[in-house]
């Protein structure tokens, strides 16, 4: 049996429920699995749908922009996309590795910081909060403003954990439907 196509769609639209559901429920705010979904999302679909993470992900982003008049559709989007976009397809070229569960694991985790640090840079660029050094900088990405509550290293802990969560069930999926069928024992010859 080969790895379904349709297992995975289930898993990323699962993960994409979830973030939509995360602001109408009051959930732990980063908690959704983004770069499972992108990294690890195309890793198993392969080359050829690589841009079905994306997709998913970018519209739960409009829906997101769109429930929130307030932030709206911004430059955080586009710069989320992009970065979706990147991590989805390098996770599909990464998919010619014959352990794809630790290499989707590690990849989801480097591309989940790295998403982290980008989005928080980009926020003290931006933010008139923040001041326009080092310090500043590096407040962004421990702290955070004081003002806003949790502090931003959460945000990191909570998206670790959920990519994390991902990877383990993709993992099964992949573990499961993965394994070649068993060939029927030959006959034995009689002579």
């Amino acid at each position: 049996m080969t790895l379904s196509f349709g297992w995975i769609l289930a898993l990323l639209l699962l993960g994409a429920g979830y973030r939509l559901a995360v602001p109408v429920f009051d959930l732990p705010w980063n908690t959704a699995p983004l770069m499972a979904m992108a990294f690890g999302g195309s890793m198993l679909l392969g080359v050829r749908f690589w841009w079905v993470p994306v997709v998913i992900l970018v519209t739960g982003d409009l829906l997101l922009g769109l429930r929130n008049p307030a932030e709206g559709i911004a430059g955080y989007t586009v710069m989320s996309a992009v970065f979706y976009g990147v991590v989805a397809f390098v996770g599909a070229r990464a998919a010619r590795s014959m352990k794809i569960w630790p290499m989707m694991w590690c990849g989801t985790l480097l591309c989940a910081v790295l998403f982290y640090v980008v989005a928080n840079t980009s926020t003290w660029l931006t933010w008139p909060g923040y001041e326009k050094s080092l310090a500043g900088w590096w407040q962004s990405q421990t702290t955070g403003l004081p003002e806003y509550s949790p502090p931003a290293w959460v945000f990191l802990k909570n998206s670790l954990i959920a990519d994390t969560i991902w990877c383990a069930l993709a993992g099964l999926v992949y573990l499961f439907f993965s394994r070649p069928a068993k060939a029927a024992d030959p006959a034995p010859v009689v002579g």
